[in-house]
């Protein structure tokens, strides 16, 4: 019984095996040499960029010096802000949102700095398209503060 069993198991197997085989063509069995093409298709995408010269970092951070004004009174907080801002096909900030906030009035001006920054288009490929950003604003004794060394009050 178990040879009997096993031969007609053996010959199923086969028959399909030739089958799968022979129609082969038919298939797409999802080859590496499928994914490569597939790669190869999809285009380059280029985050929006600050305008300001070379140096975008340097730019930026010059740009956030020269516009954000700290708050008349003195407020023991440090932390950082970030704002994300999505830039539109024409590089022009369309939405704005502090994603992560020290308190109201230091968020509000890091909206205010974030919202008149002007940026290069994001692309993919050669066409210009929609780019989020996320600009950080570091704040100690809460002023804009881009120095790491610790500040002693006096």
């Amino acid at each position: 019984m178990k040879r009997l069993f096993t031969l007609f198991f053996g010959l199923a197997l086969s028959s399909t095996l030739f089958i799968l085989h022979a129609n082969a063509q038919f298939f797409s069995f999802g080859f590496p040499g499928e994914r490569q093409q597939q790669v190869q298709r999809q285009e380059k995408y280029n985050a929006p960029r600050f305008k300001g010269g070379k140096d975008q970092d340097k730019a930026m951070r010059e740009f956030m010096e020269k516009n954000f004004q700290n708050p008349s009174e003195r407020q023991a907080v440090d932390g950082k802000i970030v704002v994300a801002i999505v830039i539109n096909e024409k590089g022009k900030t369309i939405e704005s949102q502090v994603i992560r906030g020290i308190n109201d009035s230091l968020n509000a001006e890091a909206l205010r700095v974030a919202r008149k920054m002007k940026f290069e288009p994001a692309t993919l490929g050669k066409k210009k398209v929609k780019g989020r950003v996320d600009i950080t604003f570091p704040i100690k004794h809460g002023r804009l503060s881009f120095i790491n060394l610790p500040t002693i009050e006096v």
